[in-house]
């Protein structure tokens, strides 16, 4: 089943990219940046958590299974 962790990896570059291309500003403000976090689950109901990343502009990270079903919400990025 690679298509869904091609898709997964897709949507992590550009989301990525995106972050990376806001990196402007003075080194304070990136204290108080967020940055984005994925909650990835076994199917459309959303109930069984099988992964999560984040992405901050300079890093991110992953952990478990990257799917198609998947919601997105703010990550506090230092």
């Amino acid at each position: 089943m690679r298509v869904p962790f091609r898709l997964g990896r897709l949507i992590f570059a550009v989301v990525l990219l995106l972050a990376l291309a806001q990196a402007g500003g003075s080194p304070g403000s990136a204290v108080t940046r967020t940055g984005h976090d994925f909650t990835y689950y076994s199917d459309a109901s959303h109930t069984t958590v099988v992964g999560y990343c984040f992405v901050c502009v300079g890093y991110s990270g992953c952990h478990g299974t990257i799917t198609p079903y998947y919601t997105i919400g703010n990550y506090p990025c230092r």
